[in-house]
């Protein structure tokens, strides 16, 4: 019986993420255009296409799985409300890695708003959105507090392009950033997260920071960025690091206080995400063979480190370790 819903599961999220990821970028980009008329000026092509990925996405692969819980999908004014945190995310890593504005005024942006006079499309859109989503916010003080600490440790993140950084400050700033960016999205909803719920947005965002640095080596190993799988030693013991963080995820999703229909739901959602790290371990694991470490991953071809999940055997991979996560 187990199997045969979560094949059902597996099956319904998959297309209603393809559909409605689509559906959400159409609507994303003209919500886009719209805004560059209204303050007279344009994203670059590359914050425009990461603005609309990321929001299509995580729409429906993430927000809906949250509401899920509750019988509810993420409806306009969500939508609209986290369509402006993707353009406030992203363009403030354009501030802070491009290094677009100092520290302090991007501080001021981000809060002492009502002081700050914009000179430039970035600044007035960005400026915008921030504004429009901290009016709706419900506990400001909690989310000033969460955003906080996104702004210190997106500052603290520079230090990963300098080889002395420890990997005790790499793997804090990894959780910091990938946890924050994530649970920031919870207070876009209308529906009031659970103490479990909230962990379990900060604890996804961990895994989801992880995961893009698995899936980013080569690139990193060239622009010189430190993070811990482009460290990594031995992949086994990395295999037992990032299971020891999908365990921590689960151990809120049992905790959360809905029917086991609505979480088993759940469940294969958010495990269909960390599958993704498992499989871009496991081709490192392959790499480094009965070996007692890796080989140095500089002198590894790009397509030794891409993980291509277009290829069948990887989608087949994938398949049955989100079955194997979801039922453990």
């Amino acid at each position: 019986m187990y199997f045969v819903r979560f094949v059902y599961i597996l099956i319904y999220r998959a297309f209603y993420i393809i559909f409605q990821q689509k559906k959400e970028a159409k609507w994303g980009a003209d919500f886009l255009h719209k805004l560059e008329q209204q303050f007279g000026g344009n994203f670059d092509e590359r914050t425009f296409k990461k603005i609309i990925f990321y929001y299509s996405l995580k729409v429906p692969a993430i927000c809906d799985a949250f509401l899920h819980l509750h019988n509810k999908k993420t409806n306009r004014q969500e939508c609209e409300r986290l369509l402006h945190y993707f353009i406030c995310s992203s363009v403030f890593d354009n501030f802070f890695d491009r290094e677009e504005l100092s520290d302090e005024d991007i501080y001021k942006i981000a809060f002492a708003s009502n002081t700050y006079t914009a000179s430039n499309f970035n600044e007035r859109i960005s400026l915008n959105s921030h504004l429009l989503i901290l009016n709706y916010v419900r506990d400001k003080e909690k989310y000033l507090s969460v955003l906080k600490k996104e702004y210190n440790v997106q500052a603290a993140s520079r230090k990963q392009f300098d080889v002395n950084i420890t990997n005790e400050e790499i793997e804090q700033i990894t959780l910091d950033k990938g946890g924050n960016a994530v649970l920031l999205c919870s207070f876009y909803l209308d529906h009031q997260a659970s103490i479990h719920e909230e962990n379990c947005w900060y604890k996804l965002g961990n895994i989801i920071q992880t995961i893009n640095d698995l899936f980013d080596i080569y690139r990193d190993l060239q622009s010189g960025l430190q993070t811990i799988p482009n460290r990594m030693k031995d992949a086994h013991e990395f295999k037992k690091y990032y299971m020891n963080l999908v365990a921590s995820l689960k151990q809120e999703i049992k905790a959360i206080d809905v029917p086991e229909k609505q979480k088993l739901h759940f469940t294969v959602s958010l495990m269909g995400i960390c599958a993704l790290g498992i499989i871009a371990i496991e081709q490192l694991i392959k790499i480094q063979g009965k070996a007692a470490a890796l080989p140095d991953l500089k002198t590894l071809s790009r397509k030794d480190l891409i993980i291509d999940m277009e290829k069948k055997s990887n989608l087949w991979k994938w398949v049955k370790t989100v079955y194997f996560l979801s039922n453990d």
